[in-house]
């Protein structure tokens, strides 16, 4: 090492110093000895006759002379102080070099520190980069296993909904066989009626005639139901598979013995309305499932028969329609009864029950029934007294997430009341496809509110308003401006166009026949161009409008004439004449914008 080299060479130089001193120690002993004990010249040496080579002992020295003439001791210290001269050169060169191998050292030291922090780095970053790669490989693997899962699952959902499906068809199928191995023995017990032993029961001809009908009407259908058959709607008017009992609507109230004359009958339809439900589920899906009492006439023990048979069955469609004799006393199925029936219905879409004398004590039962069973159509039609009618209308109007798409309100004595509540109802666009409002108690203005909702609703395809008691023209005008605009090309593009409006009792704004929309627009702005072009006007009404959009307008009369069928003009006509015109206008305007001319 550096230090062990610079200790040698010290203890060198301290090897001369001790021979330097020890030839001078000896120098002067021989002087002394040479004083005390040869006389004067008795040592002599004859230097002329020595025959050594190189003159004699002390000629061999290093860097003693020759010739004859150097004299003076021997040179043995001169050596030893060249030599210390030059060992001093040589330790202050290694001193140098000690001195820039100490700060090679140095350097070393913080290369080695550098070195052990960049190892320590490095091994801290490749542990972070390490753990990160595993992180993400990690999550990667885990999200591809969480797709892998997912997928796994829906492929396991849907088998095993197919599966359900499977099984649960197999088993209403099976409950639908046990129903008709069941009914094989089933014998019809109620005594048919002949006519003319009511004749001479004195009934009289209409009370036999009813009782007559009604009963074979009963019997025919319990037979078909017993048989896991439905009667054939087309009967009836009326889609879906169901049963559908109806008298006529102006008959009379019968008495109670003539209504006891049909409870055997009823006994038998309610009996067979029991056991019903298994036909009702093996139906197609896209079919509809009904049951619907119309103008029917129920003493109390056959409503109760009627109430318990259909109590939990998976009827669609519940009809129980004018069950008021107009005295306020139920002539059929009770509201109370109703209520009970459609509360025990988790399948009902569509409930109609007009005609029925309905109370406010009523309206919340009505109210949780629509918000609990997402019904999509409610008829209650000509069943609230004054002031009923704009109660049951507000508590509907506020029902959260209504999904009803039809609502029919005829005949209720609805007032202004309500008015502003059903325009900001209509103008929020919501599900209602058909509103039913006719013979009511609103006004001009109220038209006019609910014709301003109409400018943001798209959804609305049926309004009825006929037969309002203060309704005038005013209200037609009100809704022509909404439904159809002739102002100008943009009034009437911007006008609403899915809703049509029976208003004095006829179709008066019949602008939206089409089921599109689109349609309806294209028909309405070509109406527009067809009847100027008829007074070659067009281009007059052009007066701001840009050159370049030309083509636009020019394009836009073709597919306006496609969707026309009973055009006034040929589109060619229009085409002719805005381009005659329009090159006049700009043959005065130069490029700039078209004013009329």
């Amino acid at each position: 090492s550096p230090l062990s080299i610079k200790g040698q060479l010290c203890a060198i130089q301290n090897v001369l110093f001790c021979m330097m001193s020890n030839v001078s120690s000896s120098k002067k002993r021989k002087a002394n000895d040479g004083r005390a004990t040869v006389p004067d010249g008795a040592h002599d040496v004859n230097t002329s006759s020595n025959t050594n080579d190189g003159g004699g002992f002390l000629s061999s020295f290093p860097g003693q002379r020759n010739d004859d003439t150097s004299s003076g001791p021997p040179n043995n210290e001169q050596f030893i102080h060249q030599s210390l001269s030059q060992m001093n050169k040589i330790m202050m060169r290694v001193e140098e070099k000690l001195a820039t191998v100490s700060n090679l050292e140095s350097i070393c030291e913080q290369l080695e520190a550098k070195c052990s922090s960049l190892e320590n780095m490095l091994e801290s970053t490749s542990q972070s980069t390490k753990e990160h790669i595993d992180r993400k490989f990690d999550s990667l693997y885990l999200h591809h296993l969480e797709q892998k899962c997912s997928s796994l699952e829906n492929r396991l959902d849907t088998n095993v909904d197919a599966v359900h499906m499977k099984v649960d068809k197999s088993l209403k199928f099976h409950e639908y066989n046990e129903m008709l191995i069941k009914n094989q023995k089933w014998q019809y017990s109620a005594v048919d009626v002949e006519e003319t032993d009511l004749y001479f029961s004195d009934y009289s001809e209409n009370e036999t005639e009813y009782v007559a009908r009604t009963a074979e009407q009963l019997r025919d259908m319990t037979k078909q139901m017993r048989q896991g058959e439905f009667p054939d709607n087309n009967l009836y008017e009326t889609e879906g598979k169901g049963a559908y009992v109806e008298t006529f609507e102006d008959e009379p109230i019968f008495s109670e013995a003539v209504n006891n004359e049909l409870l055997p009958h009823w006994q038998e339809f309610a009996g067979a309305l029991k056991q019903v439900a298994p036909a009702i589920n093996v139906l197609p899906d896209n079919c509809e499932s009904f049951f619907t009492l119309a103008f029917v006439q129920l003493n109390h023990d056959a409503m109760l028969l009627i109430k318990e048979a259909l109590i939990g069955k998976p009827f669609q469609r519940l009809g129980f329609i004018n069950n008021d004799n107009g005295d306020g006393v139920s002539s059929g199925m009770s509201v109370d009864a109703i209520l009970d029936i459609v509360e025990s219905n988790k399948n009902l879409q569509k409930l109609d029950i007009s005609s029925n004398r309905i109370g406010s004590d009523h309206i919340e039962r009505l109210c949780s029934a629509v918000r609990n069973h997402a019904l999509e159509e409610l008829d209650l039609s000509r069943c609230f007294e004054p002031g009923i009618g704009d109660e049951m209308l507000t508590c509907l109007l506020t029902i959260d997430g209504l999904k009803l798409e039809m609502l029919a309100m005829a005949s209720n004595n609805i007032t202004s009341a309500v008015g502003t509540l059903l325009a900001d109802f209509l103008a929020s666009n919501p599900r209602l496809k058909d509103l039913s409002l006719g013979g009511n108690d609103l006004n001009d203005s109220d038209a006019s509110l609910i014709a301003n909702a109409l400018r943001s609703n798209s959804t609305l395809r049926r309004l009825r308003f006929a037969y309002n008691n203060r309704i005038t023209h005013t209200s037609v005008e009100s809704f022509r401006l909404v439904l159809y605009d002739e102002s100008s090309l943009n009034a009437a593009a911007g006008s609403n166009h899915t809703c049509i409006v029976d208003i004095l009792g006829r179709n008066d704004i019949d602008t939206n026949t089409h089921d599109q929309g689109h349609i309806n627009r294209g028909w309405k702005i070509y109406s527009i161009l067809s009847t100027r072009n008829e007074m070659m006007s067009n281009v007059q009404h052009f007066s701001d409008i840009d050159v370049k959009i030309l083509p636009i307008m020019l394009e836009a009369v073709q597919t306006y004439a496609t969707n026309v069928y009973d055009s006034k003009v040929n589109p060619l006509s229009i085409v002719y004449e805005i381009m005659r015109k329009w090159d006049k206008a700009l043959t005065c305007t130069g490029a700039g914008n078209i004013i009329e001319t």
